[in-house]
């Protein structure tokens, strides 16, 4: 629940873009600028995240988070003009941040690198239930109650979380208690120990391409099927899922197949399969192939694959140095969003009559994927 809020965030409000951009009288860009916005911020947010986490604990840290992610997701509600949303979005990224460099890093606090691979993969099947209909619940509500409707959802959302982490939650790690100084120092020493590790970096880089794949996906594919192949706000919804669905087989192989064949084999495995995906992608508008299922379908084949390295690279990153836990998983967050605010925005400059610009865009990313994987394989540990 924790990491589907922050994926909800992003993906809810998709439905609404075309919309928003009528109600404030300025470009669908614009209104896309306010996902890089928050992507920025989400990314940014993580590094302090972490590496604070590691120090003063996870607890503290999460319902700070979540206080945020609540009053900045009211605030895109009452939002009366597009900078106001922009400033609201920024709010909401910093908020929601702490939420998934948290579960990462409390993961990583309670299992080995195999098993946390294993309890990533099934958390990450349960989560995948929130980008695979949040777009759906997105049109729903935008449907019937205006696009504010899906932020007032969020902040209710966020709400129970810090309700139930504030009476449920218990410390997983054992933070330093040492000065403000001693502890800024470690930070920064976390931050300069990972860098230099070879395998953590390829892990890193690997997160960063798929996640800038499948946000890109996210953030280009509404404004092709609305505005140019003119696919309805709700059925909209149900062609996302045509595509996301295919999450659901990722994580599950992940669960079954990790502890058999490994870590670091599930990554080259799952980013084969997800160059697959982006391949086919391709392949289809270069052929003269422009439908609504040929911009949703294949990514179905691409999300077998990001779902089954996930887990695994993540795993293996957080692992690399476990002392740094907090500090890896927020390393990753920078990457991965850091990344996909850059495709967001590669999405948001380029041409939308057809989702070829976005094939190129997606397939650029997912062969930068393949590219760390063979690094990472190549600079692995044993298994």
């Amino acid at each position: 629940m924790l990491i589907s809020s922050s994926a909800i965030a992003y993906n809810l409000f998709l439905p609404s873009i075309p919309d928003i951009a009528d109600a404030f009288a300025v470009s669908i860009f614009q209104v896309q600028g306010t996902l890089i916005a928050f992507l920025i911020a989400y990314a940014l947010a993580q590094f302090f995240y972490g590496g604070f986490s590691d120090r003063f604990g996870r607890r503290p840290t999460l319902l700070f988070g979540l206080a945020v992610y609540v009053v900045a997701s009211l605030l895109c509600a009452v939002s009366t003009s597009i900078t106001m949303l922009l400033a609201a979005r920024i709010l909401q990224g910093i908020g929601a941040a702490g939420s998934i460099v948290m579960v990462r890093s409390i993961v990583r606090d309670l299992f080995d690198r195999e098993n946390a691979a294993r309890a990533l993969a099934i958390i990450s099947t349960v989560m995948v239930f929130a980008p695979a209909t949040a777009p759906a619940i997105g049109g729903f509500l935008h449907t019937r109650y205006g696009w504010q409707a899906s932020f007032v959802f969020l902040a209710g959302l966020g709400a129970i979380l810090f309700a139930y982490c504030a009476l449920r939650m218990a410390e997983t790690s054992e933070a330093g208690r040492a000065s403000l100084f001693e502890n800024l120092r470690a930070l920064v020493g976390g931050y300069a120990v990972l860098v230099r590790n070879r395998a953590f970096v390829a892990y890193n880089l690997n997160i960063g391409f798929i996640g800038g794949a499948i946000f890109a996906w996210f953030a280009g594919v509404p404004v092709v099927l609305i505005n140019s192949y003119g696919v309805a706000p709700d059925t909209f919804g149900l062609l996302m899922m045509l595509g996301t669905s295919g999450a659901f087989c990722g994580y599950g192989t992940a669960i079954w197949l990790t502890g058999r064949i490994g870590v670091n084999r599930m990554i080259v495995l799952g980013t084969a399969i997800g160059m697959l995906g982006a391949s086919i992608y391709l392949a289809l508008p270069l052929a003269g192939v422009f439908t609504p299922v040929a911009a949703t379908a294949p990514i179905f084949v691409f999300n077998v694959g990001l779902s089954m390295t996930f887990p695994a690279v993540m795993a293996a990153a957080v692992s690399v140095r476990p002392h740094y836990a907090g500090t890896a998983a927020a390393m990753n967050g920078l990457m991965q969003y850091g990344m996909a605010a850059v495709t967001t925005l590669l999405v948001g400059a380029l041409p939308h009559t057809t989702h070829l610009p976005l094939a190129w865009i997606i397939f650029t990313a997912q062969a930068g994927a393949v590219f760390a994987s063979i690094v990472g394989w190549c600079s692995r540990s044993s298994e």
